[in-house]
């Protein structure tokens, strides 16, 4: 297995792109399906088989398991050779579940008490008080967050909204805020519940310092701009200035 700095690294491959109908101006995407993101995660350097791959929520809609499909032939291998599957939070639409044409494979789960070199689950609470985010280092040494609906996607997150679809708490409201900072404060790219990875970068994290100022409750979790913004001096810092 290659190392980075010598913690061990991942590849990783979307079988299902999340998507949500649902958009923070209240919109609905009639051609979007109520979708979570599915990740499938396996050491670099080894073949995907049962004994090393981990998938991450997946609950496949019958279009999104073809995808999943298509993109695992591009693996050679088959939904039965993955091993282990994690779930990031105990909602429906992010626990197991295959099209009723589907055979179930004998998955088995990773527990949150599994220790996995390389694997760190980190509790993002918020969206649900038990809500994990697993992460790992890629190839390219950048640090992997696949956060479930701790972030939905890169929309609702640059909103600063989308607590009011699940009718949060203010408590919980709060809560979510600290977990945004504390992914974004360390992630390098966010796998999102429903969406298309989020790159981290200088221009994101300073639009989501300059706009929290308006997000509910922001006045309740003083923490966060200094999070934030000891974040986007660290990537500001990397940005070459003749760029």
């Amino acid at each position: 297995m290659i190392e980075n700095d010598g913690i061990p690294c991942f590849n990783w491959m979307i079988l299902q792109t999340g998507q949500l109908p649902l958009r923070p101006d209240g919109r609905l995407v009639q051609t979007a399906e109520h979708r979570c993101t599915a990740v499938l995660i396996w050491p670099h350097g080894a073949h995907p088989a049962a004994a090393n791959t981990i998938l991450i929520d997946p609950c496949f809609t019958s279009t999104g398991i073809e995808e999943a499909y298509a993109r695992l032939d591009r693996l050679d291998i088959a939904l039965d050779d993955i091993g282990r599957i994690f779930v990031t939070h105990l909602h429906a639409d992010h626990m197991l579940h295959l099209p009723y044409d589907v055979p179930a494979p004998r998955f088995r789960p990773l527990r949150p008490d599994t220790r996995i070199d390389g694997i760190e689950l980190v509790l993002c609470p918020g969206h649900h008080p038990l809500l994990l985010a697993l992460t790992f280092r890629a190839v390219d040494g950048r640090a992997i967050w696949v956060v479930g609906d701790a972030v939905l996607d890169e929309e609702w997150l640059r909103a600063w909204h989308y607590f009011w679809v699940n009718g949060y708490t203010p408590a919980e409201i709060v809560e979510t805020w600290r977990s945004v900072a504390a992914i974004v404060s360390r992630a390098d790219l966010i796998i999102p519940g429903h969406g298309a990875p989020i790159t981290v970068d200088a221009e994101l994290v300073g639009h989501l310092l300059e706009t929290f100022p308006q997000a509910a409750f922001a006045d309740h979790c003083p923490d966060v701009i200094p999070t934030l913004r000891a974040r986007w001096l660290q990537l500001s810092e990397q940005v070459d200035p003749g760029e």
